[in-house]
C-alpha cells in the first residue's frame, strides 16, 4: 500500500524563487467527487490517500487523509466486521468512496475551504491505492461486477493525473472531480483499470444538469440498452462512439422503467444530444462501434439554471 506522504493541513513545498508563487495572496478551495455511470458494475469502489495541486509558479500543495472528509467514506465498500486501517495516531490511512453512489448532479465533498496560493495550477494528482488489502483479501480498491466478482482496480503509475484550476485570491472556489466512468473505467487484458481519460476538474460555478425523459415507444420500445449521448458543438455534427475522434462530450443511461436521465456538471454551452438505443455495445477502448440513434436534438443550450430535454 502507498504510504501518505503528507498528513494534516495543506503543506506548500517550493521550488525555485523569482517566481508569481512569491506572491503570497490566497484564496480558498473546496473539492467534491461525483461521476456517470458505466455498464456492468454494481459498485466502483476508490481508495485514495493523497491529492497533490501544481501551481505554475513552482510549489505544490498536498492533502493527505486528516484533511479529507474521511468519516464519509463509503461504508460498502469496506467488508462486513471490518474497519480501514489506521495510522499511529489513530487516523485512517485512505478514504474510499463508492463512485456509484454520486452519479448524475450528486456528489461528495472532499475537501473544505483549503486555503491555496492564487494563481494558476497546472495540474492536480490523485494518489489511488491499487494495492493492499483487507484482511479478508479484498482489495482497498476495486469493483463489484454484475455477478458479485470483486475485482481489483489498476490505475497506472498508481495516481490519476487531472487538468489544472484556478484560484482567485480573496475568494472561494469550489470544484468537483468528475469521473465520466464510461471512458475512464475499462476491463482489458490487465483486468479492470481506472484511466484519467474521461475524468474532470470542473468549476462548479460554471457547470450545470440536463435531465430529461425519454417516451416508452422509443428505441422499438425497448430502452433497457438505452443512453443519451451528449456532443460537443465542435463535433460538426458528426456523432460517434466512444473511443473515436467525435466521440461524445459524456453519456448517461435511461431508467427502463421511468425513461428519465440525468447527466451533471456539464460546461455551460450548446450542445448536440442524441438517444442511442444500443449504448451498451459502445466500447470505449476501440473505435468503430455503429450506434443505432433513435433521435437527434440539436443546439441545446444549457444554462446556469440546468435544461430539461425530452425525448
Amino acid at each position: 500500500m502507498k504510504k501518505l506522504m503528507l498528513a494534516g493541513t495543506v503543506s506548500l513545498i517550493l521550488a525555485g524563487c523569482g517566481s508569481d508563487s512569491d506572491d503570497q495572496s490566497t484564496g480558498k478551495v473546496s473539492l467534491a467527487m461525483s461521476d456517470a455511470p458505466v455498464d456492468g458494475l454494481k459498485q466502483v469502489c476508490v481508495a485514495f490517500d493523497n491529492i497533490t495541486v501544481h501551481h505554475t509558479g513552482g510549489s505544490e500543495a498536498s492533502w493527505g487523509t486528516t484533511s479529507f472528509a474521511a468519516d464519509q467514506s463509503s461504508a460498502s465498500c469496506v467488508p462486513d466486521g471490518l474497519s480501514i486501517p489506521e495510522d499511529a495516531n489513530g487516523n485512517p490511512e485512505f478514504m474510499v468512496i463508492d463512485l456509484l453512489d454520486y452519479q448524475g448532479s450528486d456528489a461528495l465533498q472532499v475537501l473544505s475551504d483549503e486555503v491555496l496560493l492564487a494563481g494558476n495550477y497546472t495540474q492536480m494528482r490523485l494518489s489511488v491505492l491499487e494495492n493492499g488489502t483487507y484482511s479478508d483479501g479484498t482489495p482497498y480498491s476495486h469493483v463489484v461486477t454484475e455477478t458479485d466478482a470483486v475485482e481489483d482496480i489498476r490505475v497506472p503509475s498508481g495516481e490519476l493525473k487531472l487538468d489544472g484550476f484556478t484560484v482567485e485570491a480573496d475568494s472561494t472556489q469550489a470544484y468537483t472531480i468528475e469521473f465520466d466512468l464510461r471512458k475512464s473505467m475499462v476491463l482489458n487484458a490487465n483486468g479492470y483499470q481506472l484511466k484519467p481519460r474521461g475524468v474532470r476538474v470542473v468549476d462548479n460555478t460554471a457547470v450545470a444538469t440536463i435531465d430529461g425523459t425519454v417516451g416508452a415507444s422509443l428505441c422499438s420500445s425497448d430502452l433497457s440498452n438505452a443512453f443519451v449521448y451528449v456532443y460537443s458543438l465542435a463535433n460538426g455534427g458528426q456523432f460517434e462512439d466512444l473511443g473515436s475522434d467525435n466521440e461524445p462530450l459524456t453519456s448517461a443511461p435511461i431508467d427502463p422503467v421511468t425513461g428519465q436521465y440525468e447527466i451533471g456538471y456539464l460546461p455551460l454551452d450548446t450542445y448536440d444530444l442524441n438517444l442511442v438505443c444500443n449504448g451498451n455495445e459502445d466500447d470505449p477502448e476501440q473505435s468503430g462501434d455503429t450506434l443505432i440513434i433513435d433521435t437527434t436534438l440539436l443546439d441545446q443550450v444549457l444554462g446556469t439554471d440546468g435544461l430539461t430535454v425530452n425525448f
